[in-house]
């Protein structure tokens, strides 16, 4: 009886946990909440929720303050010069972490996700609609609107992987 409970007990003991890892599978940044940057020149941009970053590495070219239209948006493929980011810190960050010249040791990164091959091929697609932003009052332009979004993007952390057929980035202004 007692070999019956001990063989029991293991049994349940070993399929009654996993490995620990965390099935990530999701993340959600507010569309309504604009991207940031330091430094349009340094091509780094990003939003920040809490403890979570989504990062956006390009030129600046992507934001050319030349008018498109929702049905011929500028595209670029995502790639070694265009990354897509996912980070997850071990604490709240704010958008200064992002803006040091050297960034500070802490917090530190406690998960990352990189936008990486998909199904079709490619490492996704960044989308970018512009449009001229207009005084209300006047009518002069005062900059442009660059919304941007996300298509066929997978990301993954070299252990799991995840895919958004669509995921709305947000708007970035840039002045004139």
């Amino acid at each position: 009886m007692k070999r019956f409970f001990g063989l029991l007990f293991c049994s349940f003991l070993f399929n009654s946990c996993d490995d620990g890892n965390i099935k990530f599978d999701t993340f959600n940044f507010d569309p309504a909440v604009a991207i940031n940057s330091c430094s349009v020149n340094n091509g780094l941009f990003f939003k920040v929720k809490n403890n979570e970053a989504l990062i956006l590495q390009t030129p600046i070219s992507t934001f050319a303050n030349l008018v498109t239209t929702a049905n011929t948006p500028r595209t670029i493929l995502v790639s070694s010069t265009n990354k897509v980011v996912y980070r997850l810190f071990n604490t709240i960050i704010s958008n200064a972490y992002f803006c040091s010249l050297l960034p500070p040791a802490s917090p530190t990164v406690s998960d990352e996700w990189n936008a990486a091959a998909g199904v079709i091929g490619t490492s996704g697609i960044i989308e970018v609609t512009t449009t001229e932003t207009l005084n209300p009052t006047t009518q002069v332009l005062t900059g442009y609107n660059h919304y941007v979004v996300f298509k066929n993007i997978t990301f993954s952390n070299g252990i799991n992987s995840f895919t958004y057929a669509q995921y709305v980035y947000g708007n970035f202004v840039t002045s004139i």
